[in-house]
């Protein structure tokens, strides 16, 4: 089991640790240009070579969809009360209680414990969380709702067109294939090499409230993964992919929507560094567990 574990995790910590080092020390890394190739091209060429290439069980992807709502709606919820609670902003806070980190983290993970049937599987989590944090995310950060930019995301429009394609029983021509998947190859280093930089980034403020509300996150995003997996009887692969992408830290995203809405940007990157350390720390847990619901 810890060869297991240590062969799911090290991939992770390695290649995020050298985004960081190499920000660290002064190289050059152009965010811009590198978030804008994975999120504009990469990432829509891998969910529509992933949904269209693997052979996946309709009603465990569904069950994912329903549980990644769920998580959402959930983390909502508590998130609110506690917030309420502690006296803390909503809309400075909640978005980083309620939107893990299931792109940059959760896909690795996934891919790396459960293969790609699991990657496929978290895709369809990920999917779910980019629709929230463009929509609800947004709305909370800037104070108003946006439904252009929720049409302006690319993995909006590859997942309807992998999906069309698939339930219209159509064979991918090779080249599209082959082109695709060569593309989408690039988004999982991509993605742990531009955590890394962020966190490099990143700066402290107000310990002891990102610490309480780092532990929330990890915390609610537990409980209420676990709880989905007995609600909804999920087995396999889609039990360990839902309790991985519902436990990851609080998504770099939330800090890039504080900055531009001037949402308290530094005890947000807080948040998010601690939520991202714990994690880090505690992940060779969790995945041993995510390893045994699988089986």
């Amino acid at each position: 089991m810890f060869t297991q574990i240590l062969t799911v995790i090290a991939p992770v910590f390695l290649i995020a640790g050298l985004g960081y080092l190499w920000t660290r020390r002064g190289g050059s890394f152009d965010t811009a240009t590198i978030g804008s190739l994975v999120m504009y091209i990469g990432s829509p060429c891998l969910v529509f070579s992933s949904l269209t290439k693997i052979h996946l069980d309709g009603e465990a992807f569904s069950a994912v969809l329903t549980a990644s709502v769920a998580v959402i709606v959930g983390c909502l919820a508590a998130g609110s009360v506690l917030l309420l609670a502690l006296r803390k902003s909503l809309p400075t806070f909640l978005p980083s209680l309620v939107h893990p980190n299931t792109g940059n983290m959760g896909l690795p993970l996934s891919l790396m414990a459960f293969g790609e049937t699991g990657l496929a599987l978290a895709i369809s989590y990920y999917f779910v969380n980019s629709v929230s944090q463009y929509t609800i995310g947004m709305s909370l950060s800037s104070g108003r709702f946006s439904p252009a930019m929720l049409l302006r995301q690319p993995i909006i429009w590859s997942v309807l067109a992998a999906l069309t394609w698939r339930y219209a029983g159509w064979a991918v021509p090779e080249f599209l294939a082959g082109t695709t998947q060569l593309l989408g190859n690039l988004v999982i280093p991509a993605m742990l090499l531009m955590l890394g930089n962020s966190l490099s980034r990143l700066h402290i403020a107000d310990l002891g409230s990102a610490s309480l509300l780092a532990v929330a996150r990890l915390g609610l995003g537990f409980g209420l993964g676990l709880l989905m997996i007995h609600v909804l009887h999920l087995e396999g692969a889609a039990a360990g992919v839902v309790i991985l992408q519902a436990s990851m830290p609080s998504a770099v995203f939330n800090y890039v929507f504080a900055e531009r809405f001037g949402r308290q940007p530094e005890k947000v990157a807080a948040v998010i560094l601690v939520s991202t350390v714990l994690s880090f720390a505690t992940l060779p847990l969790l995945v041993g567990f995510a390893i045994q619901l699988a089986q």
